[in-house]
């Protein structure tokens, strides 16, 4: 896993990750200061002149900063939108795994080494079998994908809403957190899975604008890689091997990995299956 021009850009890519992360956290510390002091000149200004009060409500409303960078999803009530990028002018993309059939007990070290930040799109059956090596995955959130990987479109919306809530049920049991964020087998969805999928307490039902298969890239739309797009990847044999190679790209693309619940979803951040 280490030597020669993989070390250079693994390092870089932590670093980058860990620098992202510590923003986040001086936005965060530097709006909860700010608005500490904004609410106490407030205090000061009400207990001088009450009537100000409404003025000065409205003044906090559209003064006080957003402590991190976050995508609303646009969504109609019932029904989860669905999504193949971040609209961000951040230089970042998201890594999401599919399936968990192959677990390959080098991934842990790929990830971690290459310091990339991952969603999992996991079925029940590899979770029931093995839900130790999904915990071991550094830096990652596990996300719902089904139950048993059918094509939706040929089951009844009670039928998506059984694949859908019974493995956010599986998931949850075993990692702690119920899923947010669900992916369709096969990409494959209609009307009714975006209604099942908000049933089921999705805030977004996920699809991706690149994937990677053995030495094959794919484009959903412009065959390059932008800032927020969403990349696929699969839980295989050959996945160190295209993880390296898709990291490269991402370097030479001056992009760097990060995780897609830091974007979307405030309060799904981070609680890590590894």
């Amino acid at each position: 896993m280490s030597g020669g021009r993989w070390d250079e850009p693994r390092r870089q890519r932590r670093q980058a990750v860990e620098r992202a992360r510590l923003a986040k956290l001086v936005r965060a510390s530097v709006a909860l200061v700010v608005a500490t002091l904004l609410f106490d000149a407030i205090g000061r200004r009400l207990s001088d002149d009450p009537s100000a009060s409404e003025a000065s409500e409205a003044s906090a409303a559209t003064t006080i900063p957003t402590p991190v960078t976050l995508v609303p999803l646009a969504s109609t009530r019932g029904v989860a939108p669905v999504i193949t990028r971040v609209e961000t002018t951040d230089p970042v993309v998201f890594l999401t795994i599919d399936d968990g059939h192959t677990r390959d007990p080098g991934v842990a070290a790929a990830l971690e080494e290459a310091g990339v930040p991952a969603s999992l799109f996991l079925l029940d059956g590899p979770v029931e079998a093995d839900p130790d090596f999904f915990r071991r995955l550094p830096d990652t959130v596990v996300e719902s994908h089904s139950r048993t990987h059918p094509d939706l479109r040929t089951l009844s919306e009670q039928g998506q809403r059984a694949e859908i809530c019974g493995n956010a049920d599986t998931l949850e049991q075993a990692f702690g957190r119920r899923p947010v964020l669900f992916r369709p087998p096969y990409g494959a969805y209609n009307e009714a899975t975006t209604r099942a999928a908000a049933a089921c307490g999705m805030a977004a039902v996920v699809l991706w604008e690149t994937s990677v298969n053995g030495a094959v890239v794919g484009f959903r739309s412009l065959p390059q890689l932008r800032p927020g797009d969403i990349l696929l990847m699969h839980f295989r044999p050959t996945f160190v091997t295209e993880l390296r190679a898709l990291a490269d790209r991402v370097d030479e693309a001056g992009l760097r990995f990060a995780l897609l619940e830091d974007y979307l979803v405030p309060d799904s951040v981070a609680d890590s299956a590894g």
